[in-house]
């Protein structure tokens, strides 16, 4: 599925557009994994495009997080360090918490059919890569129902590292545990019951709770 990706592109889309979606969904999924190098010329021959919006898909994933730029101008798919993890799950948590603290306050059953819609697609997702959208989106939908436009603003800076951290940790864990699914609609639904009880603070303990681990599904013995 992943490598329908890195095929040639038709005329009938926005081609930026487009090398900006082919080239994340190829990241994501790790078909081109982290610190893989995107040179304009060839990445523009494998998609039959011009180098003009394969570079300005660069500079789109560039500024959201996905790729990075080394000094002397060349793109690779961004890795990750120690200090990047420790950035993007601190302010997950921070966020999230927030969040769901305010979400608790404001549900509505309306919100709550949102939720309840994304988790049973989820469920309903085979491939881990679409799984680690839904996931994503599950807690996209807390900070709408937060209704707080800063702390929307700042979660959408953050997001789409958030999710490419997401996409690797859960094959690492799937490789090891078989359980990630299973784990993590788990977790979601307990979310959405400590939610309907309307307790922000019961709900922002719940949430800092699943957003503490880094190294989560726990690893096989």
């Amino acid at each position: 599925m992943a490598q329908a990706a890195l095929t040639p592109i038709r005329r009938n889309v926005s081609l930026t557009k487009e090398v900006v979606e082919r080239l994340r969904r190829a990241i994501l999924t790790g078909e081109l994994a982290e610190g893989t190098p995107l040179p304009e010329a060839q990445t523009a021959a494998k998609f039959g495009v011009s180098r003009v919006p394969v570079r300005e898909a660069l500079v789109e994933l560039e500024r959201q997080g996905l790729v990075q730029f080394e000094t002397n101008g060349r793109a690779t798919v961004r890795p990750f360090n120690d200090e990047d993890e420790a950035e993007i799950l601190s302010l997950r948590g921070a966020l999230q918490t927030m969040a769901a603290r305010l979400a608790a306050a404001k549900l509505t059953d309306a919100d709550v059919a949102r939720l309840e819609s994304i988790l049973a697609r989820a469920r309903d997702t085979r491939d881990l890569t679409d799984f680690s959208a839904m996931d994503t989106a599950f807690h996209d939908e807390i900070i709408a129902i937060a209704r707080n436009k800063r702390l929307s603003r700042v979660w959408t800076d953050l997001r789409a590292q958030m999710e490419l951290w997401l996409s690797r940790l859960h094959r690492q864990r799937e490789k090891l545990t078989h359980d990630v699914r299973n784990a993590t609609l788990a977790s979601h639904r307990e979310m959405i019951e400590v939610l309907k009880t309307r307790k922000p603070k019961a709900a922002a303990d719940l949430m800092e709770l699943h957003c503490s681990w880094k190294d989560w599904p726990p690893k096989a013995d």
